[in-house]
């Protein structure tokens, strides 16, 4: 069975994740709004603004892992 919830207000999405989590339902697809998107990502820069800037050594990990992954 599928079943689909469309224009979930945001304070009542957290509740209904937590209910799926607790019926054991899969949550398989979350589409958000051009709003609510800019907001996530709007927060999740905040959150991390305040950390340090990468090391040297972790720069070149990273684009060592980048040219291993083609």
């Amino acid at each position: 069975m599928r079943m689909v919830i469309d224009n979930v207000k945001k304070e009542h999405f957290k509740w209904l994740t937590e209910m799926a989590k607790t019926l054991q339902f899969k949550v398989v697809d979350v589409e958000l709004s051009e709003d609510e998107e800019d907001a996530w990502l709007l927060a999740a820069m905040e959150e991390v603004k305040n950390e340090p800037n990468a090391s040297a050594e972790e720069v070149d990990d990273f684009k060592k892992w980048l040219r291993s992954v083609k």
